[in-house]
């Protein structure tokens, strides 16, 4: 069809747009061909089909193809044929030659479809006469074979009838099998002398009569004489002699009709069987003829169906000859036309810019509210203290601010530092209380020792255990950065790692990992050896230790409870604090906890999940711990009203000894010497 309206245009002198000089580039849109080229050139490969000469009208071919539209008009048989070029004069041609070209097209090739068919139709019908004489001897070479009689019924009817005969005598036999069986069961569980045949038997009768006459005559004679006259002892002698000859008889009789029994039970054994033969073989007989008649019809159906299939080919072949004779003398191929000529645009089709804008404007607006609404629906994370207190209904004792102190992470973020210049340093997050006093990080964890000593009624707590729902949290570093932040109000703090499974408070503190915890459950060493001093001021450490096999076991013993009770007689140490493995991995913070004075919970913002909290919260009430409060960790800026946002840009203090002031204003109420209880 393109070729068509290429030769078609190139009769009437028109110049294609990459022909002309003043149009050659202008508006010039690549087509899927000319961007897969270019691919494969850019990796080295050659293009499919590289190597074959190139049609010389296949360019003009290919631009006629990147500009064409058609569009089907609605409700009709019509089309619309558009083309779009950047000379409408050239536009106009183009879908008028398209337009002739498809006309063309089709009336070169309604003969060939026609003769195609014509061969088509003959090739198939000599196929299927074919196997219509093929499946017909083979189907009357089937029914000789398994001796199946047409047209006389569907299986062999004699057959049949004698497996009926069978059943019934075999019926029969299984009743006389039965009553057989029953006979002589019924014969050996009677007794001799109750069993009919012996009954009536005239020798058993005989002698059942002597033996009550000579009973009756010896009971008279012993009541007369006594047992030991002569005459009397012969009596009972002739009395016993009979009673043997009876039961001998009786036991011979009772015998030979079992016998008999047995033998008629064994007999119609025998004739069961025997039918049971029979009826198999005809059954088997019979399951076979079935089956050969099935394979008969299955054959049979399938050349019923071949002739099926040569009949409709034979009256579609009739058909398409008579249509084809009915259009002989008519204008072949005119079932096509032009309706309006195309004629050259007035105005400019596209770009359409200022719409195309708007649309774009829209669409950029609605693809970000989108994605906005769809991560902040599948995000299910903690992140706010109001997330915190809807879902797990504490309270929340600090937030601790993201530390974001590392350059590489700081540059092109915002133009305004988010931390006071003095805190730009590479701080440990564990030790930034002390090394960065004047951080906001190290404000939030005062502010999180104020709470911690508030949250308990009478007294602030001692012994204090601080767990995390999850790995990652930031429960060691809570530990140690209160720890020192009560320090820094000349509180005496001894740190003690419970996390006997990944301890890591020795490798902030640089002390020895070589005994602590583990070593005085296991009774390798006291407790006064296990106490590090560290660097940090009033702070002490009592290590895990070396890694147990079973830590679970040693903080569940009464060993582990004599270690918190000497913990809790030494009086140089106001505040004890417990870091405990996360609260979902093991049982340990549950083993730990309910020995102090309360837990404090870390959740992770925008890492912990609310099921996770959900779970941590339920474990931790189920051992009935005192739970102080949640510690949200790693808050981020973006993540909090803006009531919050203290903690990122806060103020800085003109120096430490100022910060301390204000800290200890800040407690005055809290007793710093009413610690030591138990």
């Amino acid at each position: 069809m393109l070729t068509n309206a290429v030769d078609a245009l190139e009769r009437k002198a028109v110049l294609f747009p990459s022909q002309d000089p003043k149009l050659r580039g202008k508006f010039a849109l690549p087509t899927i061909g000319d961007l897969t080229g270019a691919m494969s050139r850019a990796i080295g490969r050659k293009p499919a089909g590289a190597g074959i000469p190139e049609d010389p009208k296949y360019p003009l071919i290919r631009e006629l193809r990147g500009g064409l539209s058609i569009e089907p008009v609605r409700d009709s048989h019509l089309v619309n044929i558009s083309f779009v070029s950047a000379s409408p004069a050239f536009a106009a041609e183009a879908a008028n030659a398209i337009a002739n070209g498809y006309i063309l097209f089709t009336m070169s090739g309604r003969k060939d479809i026609a003769d195609q068919s014509e061969l088509f139709f003959t090739n198939q019908l000599a196929k299927l006469q074919d196997d219509i004489t093929r499946q017909d001897i083979n189907l009357q070479k089937y029914a000789a074979e398994k001796g199946i009689i047409t047209g006389t019924g569907d299986l062999n009817e004699l057959t049949v009838k004698n497996l009926d005969e069978l059943r019934g005598k075999m019926t029969e036999a299984q009743a006389e099998v039965a009553n057989t069986r029953a006979r002589l069961q019924s014969l050996e569980r009677t007794p001799p002398a109750a069993i009919e045949e012996v009954r009536n038997n005239e020798l058993i009768q005989r002698l059942s009569s002597t033996v009550a006459e000579q009973d009756t005559k010896y009971r008279e004679q012993l009541t007369t004489y006594g047992p030991n006259l002569p005459a009397v002892r012969q009596l009972k002698e002739a009395l016993d002699s009979s009673r043997e000859q009876l039961e001998t008889a009786t036991a011979a009789l009772a015998q030979k009709a079992i016998a008999g029994a047995r033998a008629d039970y064994e007999r119609a054994q025998g004739v069961l069987k025997g039918l049971e033969g029979l009826q198999a073989q005809s059954a088997s007989q019979v399951t076979q003829l079935k089956e050969d008649y099935v394979e008969f019809l299955a054959m049979k159906a399938q050349l019923d169906r071949t002739r099926q299939t040569y009949n409709e080919f034979l009256k579609k072949q009739t058909d398409m000859r008579m249509s084809g004779l009915m259009l002989d003398g008519a204008e072949k191929g005119q079932n096509v036309r032009v309706i309006d000529a195309a004629q050259p645009p007035r105005v400019v089709y596209k770009p359409k810019v200022k719409l195309n804008t708007l649309l774009g404007l829209l669409f950029g607006l609605f693809l970000g509210v989108a994605v906005a609404f769809l991560m902040e629906y599948v995000d299910n994370t903690l992140k706010t203290p109001e997330d915190v207190r809807s879902t797990l209904n504490m309270a929340v004792l600090g937030m601790i601010p993201a530390q974001e102190f590392d350059p590489k992470h700081r540059s092109g973020r915002s133009r305004r530092p988010e931390v006071p210049e003095h805190a730009t340093g590479a701080a440990d997050p564990a030790l930034i209380t002390a090394q960065q006093p004047l951080s906001p990080i190290s404000e939030a964890y005062r502010e999180l020792r104020t709470s911690v000593l508030l949250a308990t009624a009478g007294h602030p707590p001692r012994d204090i255990a601080v767990t995390s729902c999850q790995p990652s949290e930031g429960k060691t570093t809570t530990a140690l950065n209160l720890a020192i932040a009560l320090a820094q109000l000349g509180r005496r703090v001894l740190i003690v790692d419970t996390d006997l499974r990944r301890p890591r408070c020795h490798l902030v503190l640089k002390a020895s990992p070589s005994r602590g915890v583990s070593t005085f459950l296991t009774g390798m060493s006291g407790l006064d050896a296990l106490v590090q001093p560290t660097t940090i001021e009033r702070v002490s450490l009592v290590a895990a230790g070396p890694i147990p096999p079973n830590p679970a076991e040693l903080l569940d013993s009464d060993r582990f409870r004599e270690m918190i009770a000497l913990l809790r007689g030494h009086e140089e140490y106001d505040h004890i604090i417990y870091d405990s493995p996360p609260v979902l991995s093991v049982v340990d913070p549950l083993l730990i906890g309910r020995h102090t004075d309360g837990t404090i919970l870390v959740i992770k913002s925008g890492f912990t999940t609310r099921d996770a909290g959900r779970l941590g919260k339920e474990k931790l009430d189920s051992g009935r711990l005192n739970v102080l409060g949640i510690v949200l960790n790693a808050v981020r800026t973006e993540n909090v009203p803006y009531q919050y946002r203290y903690y990122r840009y806060g103020y800085a203090r003109d120096n430490k000894d100022e910060a301390d002031r204000v800290e200890r204003e800040r407690s005055d109420e809290v007793p710093a010497g009413d610690t030591k209880h138990s």
